[in-house]
């Protein structure tokens, strides 16, 4: 499938990997994601993906779009914090900004539409900056 709709291309060679609106949805992410070594902008949105998980090998990513699925909790960022600066996750289910705190480099937050009444972690971000 995905030399299918890349050309042939090898998914460790991909700076940019956009699965949005796939039918069907995808509903988890999955440790193959971390063949990606070279994607700096991973776009998985409008899914149906509940839960976000660690990407150890995404070690150059600056951009992952996770908005318009159904995640509930922020997290998964620890090793990817060092190197994201933009985080897209409006339109989901997300209630607290917990686990933002790796994320050292945000420049750009997307979060609305979400079910979240504190925003202390916020601070924490403004901090880094």
């Amino acid at each position: 499938l995905w030399s299918e709709k890349n050309g042939g291309a090898n998914p460790e060679e991909a700076e940019t990997v956009k699965l949005l609106c796939m039918s069907p949805p995808i509903e988890k992410m999955d440790s193959s994601l971390n063949q990606l070594v070279n994607v700096k902008h991973l776009a998985l949105s409008t899914n149906c993906i509940d839960k976000m998980i660690s990407l150890p090998a995404l070690k150059n990513i600056e951009v992952l779009s996770l908005g318009r699925n159904l995640i509930k909790k922020i997290s998964g960022l620890e090793e990817i914090g060092s190197t994201l600066k933009e985080l897209w996750i409006s339109y989901n289910q997300i209630s607290a900004l917990d686990g933002l705190a790796p994320c050292v480099k945000l420049t750009t937050l997307f979060i609305s539409n979400n079910k979240i009444k504190d925003w202390p972690e916020l601070d924490k971000l403004q901090a880094n900056q």
